[in-house]
């Protein structure tokens, strides 16, 4: 009985060694993330994630530019079968709710990749080099509050018919505790605190403003560091501008509106040549037919030819075709 005690002992004693062990042991989510934000490094890989996320096909790689939504704006006649719900408004078929349950979900997505580095950020100023700090906290907050608009323009209403209550959440956490619903004028104000917060952090930190495009794309004038190069390709000081021209239009503050689109309309690089301008004639012979020029804010996506917009092109683009788009004679060059 005796002996039978002592096992019984030691494997007491054993149990609470191993769950001493277990207490210690930091959960996984939380070291990963404190190893993640332990060097500038860190997040800046976070950021660039958000940004490759916002390419997808469910987002601005596909559905929210040239795909599905153009079916709901009745801008496509030859469509599949999803396409054709989608222009009959019929968000009860399962295809068409599965897609915007896709829109919806995915926007929170980016926005929950930003709040992860939000979140740390401000605790981890000293791991920044230059102003670096301020760049990826301005962009971080532009992304957010860029999604944070299309979540409103897709799933709010719309300023003129307004109601009591809440709409939607406007998600600055990262939690598994569900976010909980708020009223459109907090909504939009927690929108224009984020924009005005980014304003403040690129204004006097962002090279876009220090340098022409042109300079941009070379290593020396971005200090040795391709993660400052190329402005027009991140939500520089211009694009948040240019969202809260967008966003106090939306909002039916014209005078707010114009004084930001003002600020993109006029802006000069330091050799005092416009920073944004129609493209030519000259850009189309040089092979620029993007018209980077006009950029104030991309995202790249690489694989387009890939995909199903490479046979709207080939629709559209025949000479049969061009007539619906621009008149005989047009002086239109992206004809």
């Amino acid at each position: 009985m005796k002996q039978i005690n002592y096992i019984l002992i030691l494997l007491l004693l054993c149990c609470i060694t191993a769950c001493n062990d277990w207490l210690e042991v930091a959960p996984q989510a939380e070291k990963e993330e404190s190893e993640m934000f332990e060097k500038e490094a860190g997040f800046r890989n976070v950021l660039i994630g958000a940004y490759i996320r916002m390419k997808s096909n469910n987002l601005y790689g596909e559905d929210l530019t040239y795909g599905s939504i153009e079916m709901l704006a009745q801008h496509w006649t030859n469509t599949d079968d999803l396409g054709k719900y989608l222009k009959a408004y019929n968000y009860e078929q399962g295809d068409v709710e599965t897609k915007i349950n896709s829109f919806y979900g995915n926007l929170y997505k980016v926005i929950a990749d930003v709040n992860g580095l939000l979140n740390n950020i401000d605790a981890r100023k000293e791991v920044f080099e230059g102003n670096n700090y301020e760049i990826i906290k301005g962009e971080a907050l532009a992304i957010r509050a860029f999604c944070h608009f299309d979540v409103l323009r897709l799933f709010g209403p719309v300023p003129t018919n307004l109601s009591e209550g809440t709409i939607l959440p406007y998600v600055t956490t990262v939690s598994i505790v569900p976010n909980h619903l708020v009223s459109y004028n907090d909504f939009t104000t927690k929108l224009l605190a984020d924009l005005n917060e980014a304003e403040r952090c690129l204004e006097a930190n962002d090279p876009i403003l220090t340098a022409s495009i042109k300079e941009l794309s070379t290593l020396e004038v971005a200090q040795d560091d391709n993660f400052l190069c190329d402005r027009q390709m991140r939500m520089n000081y211009y694009a948040v501008c240019a969202l809260k021209a967008r966003v106090q239009l939306w909002l039916g503050n014209k005078s707010e509106a114009l004084k930001y689109a003002q600020k993109v309309i006029d802006a000069k690089d330091p050799n005092g040549n416009a920073v944004f301008r129609l493209g030519t004639t000259t850009d189309c012979a040089n092979g620029d037919l993007i018209f980077s020029s006009e950029h104030i804010f991309n995202l790249n996506v690489y694989n387009l030819s890939d995909s199903k917009i490479s046979a709207a092109n080939t629709f559209y683009t025949n000479s049969t075709t061009l007539k619906y788009f621009w008149a005989s004679g047009t002086t239109d060059i992206r004809r």
